[in-house]
């Protein structure tokens, strides 16, 4: 009897191969290029780069990754937002201070003693965190779109950063002089595989008509036109923006914005007139547009249906507040998929408080991200306090976003490694996944 001889990997067709590569992640892809020359070509096709994002993207509706930005400072000037508010009165200011304090460090004791008893390792998520690196500056978040991450720094530019390759790419904008700038969205045009920025530029303070301007980022121009009329100036960095059906989405005054990535038209949709105040981002949930609002005993989520052109708000859940809730409240900031949403407990409408995790078909909340780290902002310092009225006064805000993040391989022309932007400053950086 012959024994069959061994079979090496040049014995398995190429379209198996493939199919093996285009699920590996991301880390284990860049690693195999390594492994031959044939693997190298096929890993760097834009087809199989193409292939792994659309399979990335699917696994992540059941086995999504919420990815956290943290900026313990930043934290720190949240929890003491209050003690750096001036008020006409200063010594009720300070009893009140003084309750909210109190009451703050009484549902975080609570909330620690709940999480030691609460088991996140069935959950449905993978946690995971990451650094800037220190030459991509102090920025915020605007958005993230295909594993690529869109940090706005003040106005004055944007970073477009794929931290599962480290790669990034940066766009500065000529000085607008008195002029106001806003970047309001950032989405992928699928129909013609461009990365569009959308910001709005005023030329006067008083303005409400914007002159819109999209920054095509791989053909690397930016076309120019009349914006719509908001009746409201955009705040200079707008975080709370989608893209669902290749139509990005945002928050403008009391309507919501929407704007056709391909065909470039805005267009203007009316919130429900029954409703009292947004709790939530625009999200996208289940592919659909969705927000929270506010209603008489908790909140409920409604999303948006269009049928030939129109508009309707459909409400699919609410959550109720428990008798122990009365002075808290819930903000959703996305959905994750696999039933979950994130978002945070605030104090009053205004202090907050911890980060959440919501299963809406379960009804129940998870506290995420309480490590000791969340319980030391409560215990700020006056030299802590001096430090963050500097930063606040040299407009300086650092990032602290949470979102799902899905790795991907995709590029932009003319990337380039993210090790060309540090500097001394510069923390370590990569996924740091939570145990």
């Amino acid at each position: 009897m012959t024994e069959n001889p061994k079979r090496s990997l040049s014995d398995f067709p190429e379209e198996i191969i493939t199919e093996i590569l285009v699920r590996l992640p991301v880390k284990s892809v860049l690693q195999c290029k390594s492994v031959c020359k044939p693997w190298l070509h096929t890993i760097s096709n834009p087809n199989f780069i193409k292939s792994h994002l659309h399979h990335a993207i699917t696994a992540s509706r059941y086995d999504p990754t919420l990815l956290n930005i943290i900026n313990v400072e930043q934290l720190a000037y949240l929890a003491a937002s209050d003690r750096l508010f001036h008020y006409a009165d200063p010594a009720p200011a300070f009893l009140q201070m003084q309750q909210r304090q109190r009451r703050r460090r009484q549902l975080v004791n609570q909330a620690l003693d709940d999480a030691d008893a609460q088991d996140l390792s069935g959950s449905p998520l993978q946690f995971a965190r990451v650094d800037i690196p220190g030459g991509l500056k102090l920025s915020r978040f605007v958005g993230c779109c295909n594993g690529i991450i869109c940090l706005c720094n003040f106005g004055n530019g944007v970073y477009f950063w794929n931290p599962s390759i480290k790669m990034f790419r940066q766009i500065v904008f000529t000085n607008p002089g008195r002029k106001r700038s806003a970047i309001v969205g950032f989405g992928h045009d699928r129909i013609s595989n461009e990365y569009k920025l959308l910001r709005f530029v005023y030329e006067r303070r008083d303005d409400v008509v914007p002159m819109a301007k999209v920054d095509y980022v791989n053909a690397g121009y930016c076309r120019e036109f009349q914006g719509p009329n908001l009746k409201t100036q955009i705040c200079p960095v707008e975080k709370s923006n989608i893209v669902v059906n290749n139509v990005l989405y945002f928050f403008g005054g009391d309507q919501l914005v929407s704007f056709d990535l391909h065909n470039e038209v805005f267009g203007l949709v009316v919130l429900p007139n029954f409703i009292q105040r947004k709790m939530s981002n625009v999200m996208d949930f289940e592919g659909s547009v969705a927000i929270v609002f506010e209603s008489g005993t908790g909140v409920d989520l409604w999303t948006l249906n269009t049928v030939s052109g129109v508009f309707s708000w459909n409400k699919k859940f609410s959550i109720e507040y428990g008798l122990d809730d009365l002075d808290t409240e819930i903000w959703l900031s996305c959905y994750l998929g696999a039933k979950q949403f994130y978002g945070w407990k605030s104090l009053n409408g205004n202090y907050f408080v911890y980060e959440i995790l919501y299963d809406y078909e379960k009804k129940n909340i998870k506290y995420y991200g309480l490590r000791e780290e969340y319980v030391n902002i409560y215990q700020t310092s006056e030299e802590s306090e001096k430090i963050i009225s500097a930063k606040l006064e040299d407009s300086m805000v650092p990032v602290h976003a949470a979102f799902k993040y899905t790795e991907t391989l995709v590029s932009l022309d003319r990337f380039e490694p993210v090790e060309n932007a540090r500097n001394e400053q510069s923390n370590s950086w990569g996924f740091i996944h939570e145990s």
